[in-house]
């Protein structure tokens, strides 16, 4: 998939204390997306469109095409996060010349509590440290294979725009994120 087409989803709350707050709300939509990401695989990436000015307010997919764009608003349309506070904004095309900022989203990975058994190991609690320090965004997810809750840490880091990045095919994980066997990074479109 190259990057071409996005889409920016807007989260509302409801107003007037009315519905889910904003970071449980977005973590409901990516719950939705992942279930279409994993039936869909790499064909779409996710991004948090200015997160560090308003968090939580958007989230952003790319696609190849706006094919694949129509298909991801009609996997969702039916869902009730998506009917009552999910807002999906109108597809729009990344210009071919774009010589902008560009950002890579990728897990950031916390191992799990039966990980750090050790008391002499403190992996976890040195990674959720560097977490809280960087301010990384993250969702609170629940699995249905496993049942269990964690959250999804998403590092966001400024990268050297890739070359020739209209030829460039990418491959996104499930959640839509760059991982370190298949890194990539997406135009920091504005809002």
């Amino acid at each position: 998939m190259i990057p071409r087409h996005y889409v920016d989803l807007n989260l509302q709350n409801g107003g007037r204390g009315a519905g889910l707050p904003p970071p449980v709300l977005a973590g409901a939509a990516l719950r939705v997306l992942h279930g279409v990401f994993k039936q869909q695989p790499s064909r779409y990436a996710l991004a948090l469109p200015g997160f560090t000015e308003a968090p939580f307010a958007k989230l952003r997919v790319f696609a190849g095409d706006r094919d694949d764009l129509d298909v991801l608003q009609e996997a969702v349309s039916g869902h009730h996060v998506f009917q009552n506070q999910v807002q999906l904004g109108y597809p729009r095309k990344v210009g071919q010349n774009y010589e902008g900022p560009w950002l890579r989203y990728a897990r950031y990975r916390i191992p799990s509590r039966k990980a750090g058994r050790h008391p002499e190991d403190g992996l976890r609690q040195r990674r959720m440290l560097q977490a809280d320090e960087r301010r990384l965004p993250y969702f609170i997810i629940n699995s249905q294979s496993t049942g269990q809750q964690f959250g999804l840490y998403i590092a966001i880091d400024s990268v050297e725009p890739p070359a020739e990045w209209q030829n460039r095919d990418i491959e996104p994980d499930s959640y839509g994120l760059s991982v370190a066997s298949r890194a990539f990074s997406l135009p920091d479109l504005p809002i």
